[in-house]
This record gives structure tokens, C-alpha cells and sequence, in this order.
């Protein structure tokens, strides 16, 4: 294990990548403070927060595209991810959507098991 790399229980957050998980973790904790707990003029403040975050999320799984070769699974986690932030602003703008909420899971589900195991 080197320097960047944190193992759980034998597999590798996002290829050596902690930069990554950490920017999309604190990306997930705004949008729950957004959507649950924050005031009503606190969440234009909350949703321009979630959109920069989502910036430092994207450029840092742009860098994992250098490190490490092509393959489905890494176009399948990169695409989801994209459409993950778009799920959670529609949650965002309306918390009790179902379907999004279902899409939201599955998306975050699928992302993080290729993350640990595949990429």
C-alpha cells in the first residue's frame, strides 16, 4: 500500500485515488444538509456549494482517467456519476421523488461496488 491508498477490508478506494472519494463523500454530506436541513434562505447558498463541489468531483475523476486503462466498468462509474449529481438535484429540488430517490441509490450502488472492485 502506498502513500494514497486506503484499503478496507483488502479493496482500494477508487484505484489510489482518496482525493476523488473524499470531494464526492463531502458532495453527498452537502446535499443531505441541503436537502434535510437547510433553511429556506440558507438553500440557494447550499445548491451553488453543491455545484462547486460537483466541479472538484468531475476534475478528479478526470484525473483517474489518466491513471489507470480504459475499460466498461470506468465509462459505466463515469457516466453514472454525472447522472448521480443530476438525481440529487432533482431530489434536492423536489425530496419526495420516488423515482429519483430509487435511481439515486442504484446509481451510488453500482458506482461505488465498481470503484472498490474494478477500477
Amino acid at each position: 500500500m502506498n502513500a494514497l491508498q486506503i484499503d478496507i477490508f483488502g479493496l482500494s478506494i477508487m484505484n489510489n485515488s482518496p482525493m476523488h472519494f473524499l470531494f464526492a463523500t463531502v458532495l453527498i454530506v452537502l446535499f443531505i444538509w441541503a436537502t434535510f436541513y437547510a433553511k429556506e434562505e440558507e438553500k440557494e447558498k447550499a445548491l451553488k456549494m453543491m455545484k462547486i463541489c460537483f466541479v472538484f468531483v468531475f476534475i478528479s475523476g478526470c484525473v483517474i482517467w489518466t491513471l489507470v486503462d480504459f475499460s466498461i466498468a470506468l465509462l459505466i462509474k463515469s457516466v453514472g456519476g454525472v447522472a448521480l449529481f443530476w438525481f440529487l438535484f432533482e431530489i434536492f429540488k423536489n425530496p419526495r421523488s420516488k423515482l429519483f430517490w430509487l435511481l439515486a441509490v442504484i446509481t451510488a450502488i453500482v458506482g461505488l461496488t465498481l470503484a472498490f472492485t474494478m477500477i
